[in-house]
């Protein structure tokens, strides 16, 4: 499977401007949180999703592999919180007895573990929509406008980039013990398991090193330098920013006291 900077560098609206996109975002996940009814984000969710197919030209199968594998995560969750909420009042929804005790879900609980649901699935829509229409590179380089996150960003840029080295590194250890059988029962596997580990505790350490020599080699003075690309906000682009904006306020508005039970 592709990862999401694969899917960035292919998307129409990796050209667009990254100060609109994150801005969108911010507002979209601010309003979500600010809803205290579950249409304001279920309509964020609509629109993201849309946005993300449409626009952004994003694979229908494999946006939603990606966005069902936390879904199931969240309803859990959510269903958890329904039966451990019952101090929200409302009359009683279900009850389910186990063992001496009973698990009941009220009105309240069941609306703010609603809520909760279309409140996540909102934000995490919103985050699809920036991950996968802006490279990450693209992204840290944005961050690194603001001084009081420089430090931050270039952490999580080396963090960022080292995370696939490694990974490379310990599939390659993996498959090389895979084909001198290293895994053909439990104490074989429990040994190639603690090589595994140590090799790659050696190669980081070695790794840091490497890293660290390079980086002084090229006059590394505390910053790392990096590429910006600029694009123009266009006329189209602004009206369609305005549309979504005035809407999720006119939803906040009409939608304020609505709920599900």
């Amino acid at each position: 499977m592709r990862n999401m900077d694969d899917i960035a560098l292919l998307s129409p609206l990796r050209y667009k401007n990254t100060t609109l996109k994150v801005l969108l975002v911010i507002f979209a996940l601010a309003a979500g949180l600010l809803a205290n009814s579950p249409v304001l984000p279920a309509f964020i969710l609509i629109c993201m999703i849309f946005a993300t197919l449409v626009f952004g030209k994003i694979p229908i199968r494999l946006y939603f592999k990606l966005f069902l594998s936390v879904l199931g995560f969240i309803a859990v969750s959510c269903i958890i919180l329904a039966f451990f909420s019952i101090g929200q009042g409302g009359g009683v929804l279900l009850e389910i007895p186990v063992f001496k005790w009973m698990l009941t879900v009220t009105q309240g609980s069941a609306n703010l573990s609603i809520l909760i649901f279309v409140r996540s699935l909102s934000g995490v829509s919103s985050m699809f929509f920036l991950a996968m229409t802006t490279p990450i590179l693209e992204l840290f380089s944005y961050f690194k406008r603001f001084s009081f996150l420089d430090v931050f960003t270039e952490l999580t840029m080396l963090i960022y980039r080292y995370i696939f080295v490694f990974l490379d590194l310990l599939l390659n250890i993996q498959s090389a013990q895979k084909m001198r059988f290293g895994y053909r029962n439990y104490r074989s596997t429990v040994y190639s398991a603690g090589l595994l580990v140590g090799s790659l505790f050696i190669q980081t350490l070695e790794q840091g090193d490497r890293l660290y020599l390079a980086m002084n080699s090229r006059c590394y003075d505390g910053k790392l330098a990096h590429y910006e690309a600029k694009y123009k906000i266009s006329v189209p682009d602004v009206l369609l920013s305005a549309v979504f904006v005035f809407s999720v306020i006119a939803v906040f508005i009409y939608s304020r006291g609505i709920q599900v039970f």
